[in-house]
């Protein structure tokens, strides 16, 4: 099967230490800060009209606000040759997984039998939601979110993560074409799983969290049982006047606190934005840019950041890295390894061992490959362990979770 996503199982022990030590942050602290605005003004107005409206009653009157669902699929009696099975797929990537309080694991993706990837409206494309009960060893895919039959929708960038209660969510992000007159043409829908421990869960309806893309990375759990979500507004992605880099701060039943946003930041790609909270409670994250990873501080819940510039140690060149605290308080990094730079007007792609020596990659060719596991003792200072998980082609776009024994459980998508 083409573009095969791999799953790797590790405990946090064995990670090796590399001598990859980085220059302190506070030599980098950036003058810029974000603001915070209104939520609505970003998400625009997510209340749903009442059961009875029109637009709620598929077929009919189908608008931003008509609600999607997730297509049961692979179940005793579904005949075998469905539109949605896998040998038909020729195209598929950014997965996302989670782990149930039982053990199972859950992993999402979009696809499609047409074509790769076709943005903006993401036609012909779908999302998988697939599972595993014996430790990732077998997989079964089980649900498809496919909004197709709403006036040829597409899906793109779903998302599995867990909420403070430990209840498994899914987001599956939908497009519509409604030739500009509808603001929720592209839109977030949740759904919350109700058994994450069978196979076929049922689901709560869906809830609209929004018009902007909440779902490339997992929000960020408080202590307190609020979250942060990240967004990102793709369509300005090459604007140098339009601010796209923003956080969502949700209290526990929901609703909106506030919206804070990051000032334009013409480096910046799709951000792809990832924080943490600090053993001082002062929030830190990466964001995707052109030459490597930039940072940003906050220091007040999220509500304001400071832009540190780019990091000064170089990964994940213009593509996707995680972060996540785990429980013994090291933080873990889930990144390209691979440095680039230029001599004699060609570009140079490379790593530096564990001996720090520089190292040219001759297969691929690519700021896209050596998928590497990063630790860090100091809050992000420095990642001074690493231990590379593949460098077999073209390799991105990582998710990790945590088991309870102990384990850390990564996907990402090659090729």
């Amino acid at each position: 099967m083409l573009n095969p996503l791999h799953f790797f199982r590790q405990t946090t022990v064995p990670l090796m230490a590399c001598g990859l030590v980085c220059g302190l942050l506070t030599s980098f602290a950036g003058a810029l800060s974000a603001q915070t605005v209104d939520p609505e003004s970003v998400l625009g107005d997510t209340t749903l009209p009442s059961f009875e409206d029109v637009s709620q009653k598929f077929p009919y009157g189908i608008t931003g606000k008509t609600p999607p669902s997730l297509l049961k699929i692979n179940y005793e009696g579904q005949k075998p040759y469905h539109r949605h099975r896998i040998n038909l797929r020729n195209f598929q990537g950014c997965p996302q997984v989670e782990i149930s309080e039982g053990g199972r694991l859950w992993a999402t993706w979009f696809g499609s039998n047409v074509q790769a990837e076709r943005a903006p409206f993401h036609n012909d494309q779908f999302s998988v939601i697939s599972t595993s009960a014996d430790d990732g060893k077998t997989w079964k895919e089980v649900f498809v979110f496919d909004p197709s039959e709403l006036l040829g929708g597409g899906a793109s960038d779903p998302m599995l993560w867990k909420d403070p209660n430990g209840n498994i969510r899914f987001i599956g992000h939908r497009n519509i074409d409604f030739k500009g007159k509808d603001e929720f043409a592209s839109s977030a829908w949740e759904f919350t799983m109700l058994d994450p421990e069978v196979e076929h869960s049922a689901w709560t309806a869906p809830r609209l969290l929004g018009n902007k893309n909440i779902s490339v990375m997992k929000p960020l759990n408080f202590p307190d049982g609020t979250i942060m979500r990240s967004m990102d507004d793709f369509k300005f992605v090459g604007s140098d006047d339009k601010v796209r880099i923003r956080f969502l701060k949700e209290g526990t039943d929901g609703k909106p606190i506030f919206v804070s946003e990051f000032p334009v930041d013409n480096d910046a790609v799709f951000a792809e934005q990832m924080p943490i909270i600090r053993k001082d409670g002062s929030l830190f994250t990466f964001y995707r840019a052109k030459k490597g990873q930039k940072f940003a501080e906050s220091f007040d819940g999220g509500r304001t950041w400071d832009l540190g510039g780019y990091y000064p140690m170089q990964f994940s060149i213009n593509t996707k890295c995680i972060l996540k605290t785990l429980p013994s308080g090291r933080v873990l990094l889930v990144a390209n390894d691979v440095q680039l730079k230029e001599e004699n007007g060609k570009k140079k792609y490379y790593y530096t061992d564990e001996n720090g020596k520089e190292r040219e990659l001759e297969k691929y060719k690519t700021s896209r490959t050596r998928m590497t596991a990063y630790l860090c003792d100091d809050d992000g200072e420095n990642f001074a362990h690493r231990m590379l998980l593949c460098d077999e082609g073209q390799i991105s776009y990582p998710s990790a979770t945590l088991g309870k024994d102990g384990a850390i459980y990564i996907v990402y998508d090659q090729g």
